[in-house]
């Protein structure tokens, strides 16, 4: 044992930290068995809680373990030859997939076309976990299609979060902020009346191309096809009828016709119309700003200033940046675990 124990959280040896939490999980579930099954309490209390609250203080003296070995190593985990530090970050985490400026179709008013390539964008997001808006010098992107691609990642669970990051004077790629789609998209339809109707609209007559099915290629309901099939009461002239072209693809349903159904009616509605607004800074902030998650460590801080940080936030991933420059998001819990294993190996 080290000179200075007095002065840790937990002055042991890995591996009597590793059994002591192993014998803490064991003792505290054989008491909540006795509690509930012998002295029957806790009955009213759900085993999943206690089984998560039983796993949280068997997990503390790994947990406060870590915490010395950071502040000894000043911001870098090293044991025995292991080391960690968030220069490293990008082995564990996923920088993201950066979505092409307004999800694919820059420039001009969506058309019915034009709808084709959204649905190609969506298709690459939505195969990530995480992606990036990149607002450049803040006409990069319009709020019809943001709506278009939070609608999309919050049906189908994926992209979970979104990174924004924007043109600072001379800094490309400048870290804004994060956020979740799914909050992000509850935000962002009440920010115009037409949003929440045509968001609604496009549900409704994608959900009355759900009744079809799949049908025979021969059959595919477009514009050469002279006996289309269409869903049963729908309305004539309506969000489903005008654009049934787009409910199949090869005799199978389109896995985005809510969202090619939505961009279609914004790009009608508004884009045409009124003219489409573009997200700039300023703009972003006054949409998002109680929802974006700006604790971020920068690679190019002291030590001690990137493990402040890390310590400071209480959110389940952090943005890394590079003088600024955004670079991957960090699971908090990622790098413990790569440390815990590491120092298992070497054990």
């Amino acid at each position: 044992m080290k000179s200075d124990a007095n002065n840790k959280l937990w002055p042991f040896k890995p591996r009597i930290t590793l059994l002591t939490s192993a014998l803490i999980f064991i003792c505290l579930l054989l008491v909540a068995i006795l509690l509930k099954t012998v002295f029957k309490l806790l009955v009213q209390v759900p085993d999943t809680s206690i089984l998560i609250g039983i796993v949280f203080l068997s997990l503390l003296p790994i947990i406060l373990l870590l915490i010395d070995t950071f502040i000894d190593r000043g911001g870098s985990i090293e044991y025995k030859g292991v080391k960690i530090n968030f220069a490293q970050v990008h082995q564990l985490t996923t920088v993201g997939f950066t979505v092409p400026i307004n999800i694919g179709v820059p420039g001009h008013p969506v058309s019915d076309s034009g709808t084709t390539a959204i649905i190609d964008t969506l298709r690459s997001a939505t195969s990530c976990n995480v992606v990036i808006i990149d607002l450049e010098d803040g006409q990069a992107w319009w709020e019809t299609r943001l709506l278009v691609l939070l609608a999309g990642a919050a049906r189908r669970g994926r992209p979970a979060k979104i990174v924004f990051v924007a043109t600072d004077y001379t800094i490309s790629n400048y870290f804004l902020g994060w956020a979740h789609a799914n909050d992000l998209l509850n935000k962002l339809l009440f920010a115009h009346p037409q949003y929440l109707r045509s968001y609604h609209n496009a549900r409704a007559a994608a959900r009355q191309w759900e009744l079809v099915g799949v049908v025979n290629p021969p059959n595919i309901n477009d514009s050469v096809s002279p006996n289309p099939i269409m869903p049963p009461n729908i309305q004539p002239g309506g969000l489903a009828q005008r654009h049934s072209w787009m409910a199949f693809n090869n005799g199978l349903p389109n896995e985005f016709l809510p969202e090619q159904l939505l961009a279609s009616e914004l790009g009608e509605l508004i884009e045409m119309r009124s003219g489409p607004r573009s997200i700039t800074t300023i703009r972003l902030e006054e949409l998002f700003r109680p929802l974006l998650h700006r604790d971020h460590i920068d690679l190019s801080w002291p030590e001690k200033g990137q493990l402040d940080n890390y310590f400071k936030t209480d959110d389940d991933f952090l943005a890394v940046t590079e003088s600024g420059k955004y670079k991957t998001i960090l699971s908090r819990i990622a790098i413990l675990n790569a440390l815990v294993k590491e120092m298992v190996t070497k054990e």
